[in-house]
């Protein structure tokens, strides 16, 4: 059962030597299996106390401490609050005691609007990539090899082959993608793994803390991309890019973002299955309806392609035009039609849908 923010108060004066709480505010949480409040003390001190109501709540706690505390230790002691204490919980399990966060939970909009906001948000997810290996390893974070991670997302898309019609142009293209060997020649990265705004803090036009970190692991960068390539504008995600980019030490891997638009797409299937698996009818007409919205921007891209490559056709061209047909005769006065060896489309467009 939910404990109020008094109980909570007092679980963290019990954590934090020293700590006389004068003020308690219950926080809310996406999670509804979790307790968050504020706490003030005497001597101004704010801190943030999480209590999980279920096992596996706690379980999600846990990895979340300990990578937190990892990271909060070395790599990004600005955007991850310390650690403070924890305290043993009755049933089982225990409440931990944070640093509050700087700044305010990020509105989704305001990274519409602003692009600084947008490139700081770059910059902290290649700080976040940049994390030596040994850190996210010595906190238990899981790794994943590019092989698995390709055959994950192949054994999701045949499940949902199997428990759903899809539209014949959405497969082709998803098996084309995880055909392609060199959109999955990456290098696995420690990642968030469960980027959203809701994982986000902000002030004075700049992030300034990551929370939620559960799911952390080592595995594709794209993954804590995904999300911004399919929702953002297209310049405010070429500044998010481009700070990105600037950010991290190693060149970048040339496929990343194709992959990061590939990864919003198989989104759909994941979603598709939560639903299935759940047997929320909700859930899973929601996944059509987004399956349909993909296959109607496929045929709007081809459609779009065709009538582009019959206006190049029907135009005049001038001998030896580059990329035109170049028109010769034969010894016995036939014409001959030389074609551009160019490809005039890429399999490997998103749809689009920022």
């Amino acid at each position: 059962m939910p404990r109020n923010s008094f109980l909570l108060a007092a679980f963290a004066a019990a954590s934090v030597p020293g700590l006389d709480p004068v003020k308690t505010v219950a926080i809310p949480t996406p999670a509804d299996d979790v307790d968050v409040a504020g706490v003030v003390g005497e001597d101004g001190r704010r801190v943030l106390v999480t209590c999980p109501r279920s096992t596996a709540a706690g379980v999600r706690m846990e990895k979340d401490l300990a990578i937190s505390a990892a990271l909060s230790a070395h790599a990004l002691s600005d955007l991850v609050p310390s650690v403070l204490g924890s305290v043993k919980l009755p049933g089982g399990g225990r409440a931990a005691v944070t640093d509050v966060f700087d700044g305010a939970p990020l509105a989704f909009d305001r990274l519409l609007e602003d692009s600084g906001l947008a490139a700081s948000l770059g910059t902290a997810i290649a700080r976040i990539h940049e994390v030596p290996r040994h850190i996210a390893e010595g906190a238990g974070a899981e790794q994943y090899s590019p092989a698995a991670l390709r055959e994950r997302h192949r054994a999701q898309l045949l499940r949902a082959q199997r428990s759903e019609p899809l539209p014949a142009a959405v497969l082709q293209r998803w098996q084309a993608q995880l055909a392609d060997d060199a959109l999955w020649a990456l290098d696995p990265v420690l990642v968030h793994g469960d980027l959203s705004d809701e994982a986000l803090f902000a002030r004075d036009g700049r992030i300034t803390g990551v929370r939620s970190w559960s799911s952390a692991r080592i595995a594709d960068p794209a993954a804590d991309l995904a999300w911004l390539a399919s929702t953002l504008e297209t310049d405010r995600f070429d500044a998010l890019m481009a700070a990105y980019a600037a950010e991290r030490r190693a060149p970048l891997d040339p496929r990343l973002v194709d992959r990061a638009h590939v990864l919003s797409e198989f989104a759909i299937i994941d979603w598709l299955l939560h639903g299935i698996d759940t047997q929320d009818e909700a859930v899973i007409d929601d996944a059509r309806a987004m399956l349909h919205e993909l296959d109607d921007a496929l045929a709007q891209i081809a459609k779009d392609e065709a009538e582009e490559a019959y206006a190049e056709l029907a135009a005049p061209a001038g001998p030896g035009e580059p990329g035109e047909p170049a028109v010769g005769h034969s010894a016995d006065g036939v014409a001959e039609v030389e074609a551009d060896s160019g490809s005039d489309s890429d399999p490997d467009e998103r749809p689009a849908s920022r």
